[in-house]
């Protein structure tokens, strides 16, 4: 049961946003972790562009692929997977993938993002995730909800008010990953979307590899709808921007 002073800022709708910046530490978390929304957010007609923060050049366990040509062949599959999910619009940072990130030189890269796009909705993996050991994902994701926090705020990031960006205020942030969801959204007409977009990550997953993922994210995805009439649903933590400060209650909402 949820606290009564949640009801003082209440969860923003995510099936309303009308433009999504989806960021993702590497290819392939955003449609792990939200593919059947963003594919569904996409068909609806928000207009959703992806965002990826590392080259991805650490995904692999084979000696045989150099950093170069994986980096490319994860470019090619995340296009592949974002045109399949309704994404038009990519950008890549490239930063080394690894666990190297510098949270304040991402956190203004993505600022400055906010800022050119002028999204009114964030979404990202949850950083508060109990036992995250990637500190890609742990830095992505606090980075993004700093940025989507101050990005209207004329003296954050100023270097962006010399190159002509205005502040923009971020309506709400959705995370994936998350231990505390409080939003569920009922992918199952997307469903094949999203373990399509999977499938085209091979340089990520083998064939057993994505059997047993897609296993995985099938059983949960019914958990979370509580297997009423065969539904399958994506768990997310919605927070607007207030919730994101000195809102001591925000992991109840």
């Amino acid at each position: 049961m949820k606290p009564h002073f949640c009801s003082l800022l209440p969860v923003p709708d995510l099936l309303k946003v009308e433009d999504l910046l989806v960021i993702q530490p590497h290819p392939d978390d955003m449609e792990i972790g939200a593919g059947g929304t963003i594919a569904l957010l996409a068909k609806s007609g928000t207009r959703v562009t992806c965002l990826t923060v590392t080259d991805g050049s650490v995904g692999t366990t084979d000696t045989t692929v150099s950093q170069d040509d994986l980096i490319a062949r994860r470019h090619e599959e995340t296009k592949r997977s974002a045109a399949l999910l309704g994404i038009k619009n990519l950008i890549w940072l490239d930063f080394d993938d690894g666990g190297i990130l510098t949270l304040e030189i991402i956190r203004s890269e993505i600022t400055c993002y906010i800022r050119r796009l002028k999204p009114n909705a964030l979404m990202v993996c949850d950083p508060w995730l109990p036992y995250e050991a990637h500190s890609d994902h742990v830095r992505t994701g606090l980075a993004t909800a700093e940025a989507g926090l101050l990005a209207h705020m004329p003296y954050f990031c100023p270097a962006d008010m010399q190159d002509g960006l205005k502040p923009h205020a971020v309506e709400m942030i959705a995370f994936y990953y998350t231990a505390y969801p409080n939003t569920f959204i009922d992918v199952t007409t997307t469903w094949g979307k999203k373990m399509a977009a999977i499938d085209c990550h091979r340089s990520q997953f083998s064939a057993s590899q994505r059997g047993k993922l897609k296993q995985y994210l099938e059983a949960k995805a019914r958990e979370e709808s509580g297997n009423q009439n065969g539904e399958l649903v994506e768990a997310l933590k919605v927070l607007s921007t207030g919730h994101l400060h000195i809102f001591e209650q925000a992991w109840q909402c």
